[in-house]
């Protein structure tokens, strides 16, 4: 395929059930191995429309590209849809503009599990089990590998700014976390606000929004539906108790999810309406699946 990889797939078509069909022109992105592809939700059609590969990244480093971006494990969309960051377990994270598929930022990152922007123009990046890992990194998004601070974060795996309550959320294996941001001339000082311990039986996996600004949250034994503003959670009875969910988001009135099937991937995602219900499988050939995000 030619470089970049950012090619529209005028024909890759992958049909599911119709039990409740979706609106048209919803679109997600799907990540995993070096991969993130974009598909257009239609009805009862799946329609691949775009896709980058690290491999394929002439502007990309050869270690990013064969090495640290192996695994992608998130592909969060920022900056109103225009780019993608994304972070990989293989030890990457790297901040891609959709209409060029250039990197603007990159930072070796080991076992980076979540990302996301952060007002004053950084860069906040969550890492799981390493030995350099567990902790949470702030970097500035003009500045290439080069962390401006860390702090403790065990078995790091979300990181979500919510500008509505300006805090910084992050998931860690027990907790979930809320921090306020201050700028300052050499980094941004962070400060612990509020942490609510997990349900369940903990192992935090993923934390994404809800469109009523609430927050979905997995661990390893299920789904669960937190409120920052009472610090409850609630069992999301629709994928409760589901084992191994490694994401799960939400858009307008629809829902996304990936369940790991063998070991920690999946071969393909499920949709459904806010309530679950309606479920329609869309099978993904040549990647092993680990996330999906609507693209807001």
């Amino acid at each position: 395929m030619p470089k970049p990889l950012m090619i529209l797939f005028t024909a890759a078509i992958v049909a599911f059930g119709s039990s409740q069909p979706l609106l048209a022109a919803d679109r997600l992105y799907a990540c995993g191995d070096d991969q993130i592809r974009e598909y257009r939700i239609d009805g009862g059609t799946a329609t691949e429309t775009w896709r980058w590969r690290a491999a394929d990244a002439g502007d990309l480093p050869e270690t990013y590209r064969l090495k640290l971006l192996k695994h992608l494990d998130d592909c969060k969309p920022v900056d109103d849809g225009h780019a993608i960051l994304a972070t990989a377990s293989t030890g990457g994270t790297v901040l891609i503009d959709r209409e060029t598929g250039r990197i603007s930022f990159r930072a070796r990152t080991p076992m980076a599990h979540s990302a996301d922007l952060l007002p004053g123009g950084f860069v906040a990046v969550a890492l799981s089990i390493h030995a350099d890992g567990d902790r949470l990194e702030i970097y500035r998004r003009n500045e290439n590998e080069t962390p401006l601070l860390n702090l403790p974060l065990p078995s790091g795996h979300g990181a979500v700014w919510d500008a509505k309550r300006a805090r910084l959320f992050v998931l860690s294996h027990d907790l979930i976390q809320a921090y306020d941001i201050k700028e300052a001339e050499a980094a941004p000082a962070l400060t612990e606000t509020a942490r609510w311990t997990l349900p369940g039986r903990h192992d935090g996996h993923d934390l994404s929004v809800k469109p009523d600004g609430g927050y979905f949250v997995t661990t390893d034994d299920g789904v669960w539906t937190f409120d920052p503003d009472s610090g409850t959670f609630s069992p999301f009875s629709a994928l409760n108790p589901k084992l191994q969910v490694k994401a799960v988001s939400a858009l307008g009135n629809r829902l996304a999810w990936v369940q790991a099937e063998e070991s920690w991937w999946a071969t393909g995602f499920t949709v459904a309406g806010p309530d679950g219900r309606g479920e329609q499988r869309i099978a993904i050939d040549g990647m092993h699946l680990y996330k999906v995000r609507w693209i807001r």
